[in-house]
C-alpha cells in the first residue's frame, strides 16, 4: 500500500546500529457533526406532524397520492355533504400551507373517494350513486380535466380503491349496495383503454372499505362484516404472477383484528317499528346501519384500511382501531398472499376515518383531512456530512517525546500512546489558536512518521490517529503529558446508527462494496481499493441495522461475507483481496 524510498529501505538494515528517528505532528480535524437528539430514531417509523394541531378541516372519507414531482395530493368528501375538495402541496413540509382546499365537484354524499398516481399522471375517482366517475391530471395534479362517467360501472357506496401497475395500466375496485353487497366489481385500463365490461366477483361477506396495490398481482385489502364482527381480510385478483390473469383468490382473514358491532339494536328498532317482537335474521340494511351508526359515533372499533407499496419500502397497511392508527409492514421475502405482516407500532393520536398512505421513495406520508404526518423510509439513511478534515500540522519537538507506544491490530482498533516531558510545564496551558498547543484537543489528528537520520532525515508516515484523551501525571521529580489516540476502527466502534436501517430488503440496490463505503462515510471516511474480489461487487446482502449498532460491528459483518479485507490510513479505507502471489508493498520495522 505504501512504497518506501530506496535510501530508507537500505537504512533499515542498519537498524540495530542506530536509534530510529520519530516525528510526531498534530493538526486540528473537522469530523462529521454529531447526530442531534432530535434526529435519534429508535423505532421503525419516526412520524413528524406537518399540519398544525388546531387544524379544523371538516372530516370525511379521504385519500392521498404522491406523484413523481414530490408533491402531496389530498382528496376528500366535505363531511356528509355532496361536495368534494382537493389539495395539492407542491413542497410538503412543516411550513407548508395545509389548510387551503379547492372545490373539486360534487358526488353522492359520503361517497368513498380514491386517488392513483404514477409519474406525473394522477387519477381521482368518486361516485354519483349510479356510476364511478374519474378525473385525470397529466402534470402531478397541478391542473385537471373534467369528470368522466365510467359507464357500465356500479356505484361504490361500500368501498372504492385504485392503483397503477408499473407499466401504466390502472385498475379500480368497488363494492356497491346495489344488487349484491358482497360482490366486488373490478374495472381495468389496459394500454390506455378502459375495458368495456366490469368484472363482478362474487364474495361471502358484506364489504365496508377497500384498499389495493399492484405487485405482480392486484392485491386487495377489505374491511368486511363477518357475522357481528368487522374484520380485515385480504384477496388477490390474479395478473399472471401468483395467480392467473382474472383469477380471484377469495377472502382470507388477516391477523386477529376484529371488533363487534351492535346489530341487535338495529334489529330491535325494526321490531319496534313493526310491532312484531320475535326472532329475525338481520337484513343487510340493518348490518350496514350498525356500521354507519358506530362510525358516526367515532368508534367503529376497526375501520378504514389503507395500503401503500413502494419498491424500496415494500407493502405497508394502516387501519384505525378505536380511532387510533396502527401500521403493519409486509415481512421482506414474503408475498401478499402469505399475510406475513409484522407491526411497526401505533401512532398515538386520534383520527376518524383512519390515515391514508402515500410514498414518494423518500418519505412515507400518512394523512387524513385534518392531519398530515410523514416519516423517512427505514432504508433512507445517508451518511453525515464529511467534515472539514485536517488543518495545519504542527510538529512536536523531538526533545519532548519520552515514549511512543503503538498497538496495531488487523480488523480491530489500533492505538497510539505518546508520552511527552512536561517537567517545565510546557503543556499545562493548552489552546492558543493556530499552534501546536491549539491543536492538542480531542478529535485532532496525530501523524506518526518513523525513519533514520543520515545526512538528511529519512522519514515515512506509518500511522495516522485521532486524539481520544489527554492525561497529566506525575512521579517524584517528573511530570508527564500523555496523548491517547485511536484509529478509524475505534471511531467506527464509537459510532452508533441513529435510526433503524434496512438495505436491499425489497430490491437489490447496494453491493457489499457500496455498503462498506456507506459505513466508512459514517465517520467521515472514504473508501478505495488496491484489489478486490468479484464477490464484493456482486453480492447484495439484505441487512437490518438496529438503532445504536456500531459501525465497526457492521463493517466486520460485511467483510465476513467476502474474502476481502480492509486497511485504514487515517480515514481512508483500502480494500485488498489477498492472494498468495501478492508481493509486499513495504517493509518497516517499528521501534521497540
Amino acid at each position: 500500500m505504501r512504497t518506501l524510498s530506496g535510501a530508507l529501505t537500505a537504512e533499515q538494515i542498519k537498524a540495530n546500529l542506530r536509534t530510529p528517528l520519530i516525528k510526531l505532528e498534530v493538526a486540528t480535524y473537522g469530523h462529521p457533526a454529531a447526530v442531534t437528539a432530535a434526529n435519534l430514531q429508535w423505532s421503525g417509523f419516526a412520524w413528524e406532524r406537518l399540519t398544525a394541531a388546531d387544524d379544523a378541516t371538516t372530516l370525511g372519507l379521504h385519500c392521498v397520492a404522491t406523484p413523481a414531482d414530490g408533491s402531496v395530493i389530498r382528496f376528500r368528501m366535505d363531511g356528509d355533504t355532496t361536495a368534494m375538495k382537493i389539495q395539492r402541496v407542491a413542497s410538503p413540509g412543516i411550513g407548508s400551507d395545509w389548510t387551503t382546499w379547492t372545490s373539486f365537484g360534487t358526488a353522492q354524499a359520503s361517497s368513498p373517494v380514491a386517488l392513483a398516481a404514477r409519474n406525473a399522471e394522477v387519477i381521482a375517482f368518486c361516485s354519483n350513486g349510479t356510476y364511478i366517475y374519474r378525473r385525470e391530471s397529466a402534470d402531478s395534479g397541478a391542473t385537471w380535466g373534467s369528470w368522466t362517467a365510467m359507464s357500465n360501472t356500479r356505484a361504490c357506496e361500500r368501498g372504492l380503491a385504485a392503483c397503477y401497475k408499473s407499466n401504466g395500466d390502472c385498475a379500480v375496485i368497488a363494492a356497491s349496495d346495489a344488487n349484491d353487497p358482497t360482490s366486488l366489481y373490478f374495472y381495468k385500463r389496459v394500454s390506455g383503454t378502459w375495458t368495456s365490461d366490469l368484472g363482478q366477483i362474487s364474495g361471502d361477506f358484506p364489504i365496508s372499505a377497500l384498499a389495493m396495490y399492484h405487485d405482480g398481482d392486484w392485491n386487495i385489502l377489505a374491511l368486511v362484516l363477518d357475522g357481528s364482527y368487522v374484520r380485515l381480510a385480504r384477496a388477490i385478483m390474479g395478473d399472471g404472477d401468483q395467480y392467473a390473469v382474472g383469477t380471484f383468490s377469495g377472502f382470507e382473514f388477516i391477523n386477529s383484528t376484529k371488533a363487534k358491532v351492535d346489530i341487535p339494536s338495529q334489529m330491535a328498532l325494526r321490531q319496534f317499528r313493526k310491532k312484531r317482537p320475535g326472532r329475525y335474521i338481520p337484513t343487510y340494511y340493518e348490518m350496514v346501519s350498525a356500521i354507519i351508526e358506530a362510525r358516526a359515533a367515532d368508534n367503529l372499533g376497526v375501520d378504514d384500511p389503507y395500503l401503500c407499496y413502494h419498491a424500496s419500502l415494500g407493502a405497508v397497511y394502516s387501519f384505525a382501531r378505536d380511532n387510533r392508527p396502527w401500521f403493519f409492514r409486509l415481512k421482506p421475502g414474503s408475498e401478499f398472499r402469505d399475510s406475513d405482516w409484522h407491526r411497526a407500532y401505533p401512532l398515538d393520536i386520534t383520527t376518524t376515518y383512519g390515515l391514508a398512505l402515500g410514498c414518494d421513495g423518500t418519505y412515507l406520508y400518512a394523512a387524513c383531512p385534518d392531519q398530515v404526518w410523514r416519516t423517512a423510509l427505514p432504508g433512507s439513511w445517508t451518511p453525515p456530512t464529511i467534515g472539514s478534515g485536517a488543518g495545519t500540522f504542527y510538529s512536536v519537538p523531538s526533545a519532548h517525546v519520552l515514549r511512543v507506544s503503538e498497538q496495531v491490530a488487523s480488523l480491530a482498533p489500533s492505538t497510539l500512546i505518546v508520552a511527552l516531558n512536561n517537567s517545565t510545564g510546557e503543556y499545562n496551558v493548552l489552546g492558543g489558536g493556530a499552534s501546536l498547543k491549539g491543536s492538542l484537543k480531542r478529535g485532532s489528528t496525530v501523524r506518526l512518521s518513523i525513519g533514520y537520520k543520515t545526512d538528511s532525515d529519512l522519514l515515512s508516515v506509518c500511522g495516522q490517529y485521532f486524539i481520544e484523551s489527554l492525561e497529566y501525571s506525575r512521579k517524584p521529580g517528573k511530570s508527564f503529558f500523555t496523548i491517547h489516540c485511536i484509529d478509524a476502527w475505534a471511531l467506527l466502534e464509537k459510532y452508533g446508527f441513529n435510526k433503524p436501517v434496512e438495505w436491499n430488503a425489497y430490491t437489490n440496490e447496494f453491493t457489499v462494496y457500496a455498503l462498506i463505503e456507506k459505513v466508512v462515510q459514517a465517520v467521515g471516511g472514504t473508501l478505495s481499493y488496491k484489489s478486490r474480489s468479484s464477490y464484493i461487487t456482486a453480492i447484495y446482502p439484505h441487512l437490518e441495522v438496529t438503532p445504536g449498532q456500531n459501525g465497526a460491528a457492521l463493517l466486520s459483518r460485511l467483510l465476513s461475507l467476502v474474502p476481502d479485507t480492509i486497511f485504514f490510513v487515517g480515514l481512508t479505507g483500502y480494500i485488498v483481496y489477498p492472494q498468495a502471489t501478492d508481493s509486499a508493498s513495504y517493509h518497516l520495522r517499528f521501534p521497540q
